[in-house]
């Protein structure tokens, strides 16, 4: 799979923290919504590990526990202005993009151009 080639126009340094790493079916507890990107809830997988992930995302019961509905990972990638990435997935105002290098994970849509 071939990915849409992605110029850095912004820099992006995560914070560093353990990935919450869910795959389809897994259960979370949901918590608070991210106040600058509405469309993510912080939730916390079975070993504790918690992380942002998009309400499209998730199945959200009465009880706050959501159900994931993809296989997915709040991995971020530390990206420096004018790197070039391959986008692979978009959600919530995020791509999923790999590095040259193979590294990978989440950059905001702000930090990113479509190289054309």
């Amino acid at each position: 799979m071939t990915g849409i080639r992605l110029r850095v126009i912004e820099a992006w340094h995560p914070a560093a923290r353990k990935p919450l790493v869910l795959r389809e079916g897994d259960r979370v507890e949901v918590g608070h919504r991210d106040t600058e990107w509405t469309s993510y809830r912080w939730c916390t997988g079975d070993d504790g590990t918690s992380g942002w992930v998009p309400l499209d995302y998730l199945v959200i019961d009465d009880y706050g526990i959501g159900t994931v509905t993809v296989d997915y990972s709040t991995a971020e990638l530390d990206v420096e202005i004018d790197a070039v990435v391959s986008g692979y997935q978009s959600a919530g105002s995020w791509t999923w993009c790999v590095a040259d290098d193979g590294s990978a994970g989440w950059v905001p849509n702000r930090a990113l151009s479509v190289l054309k």
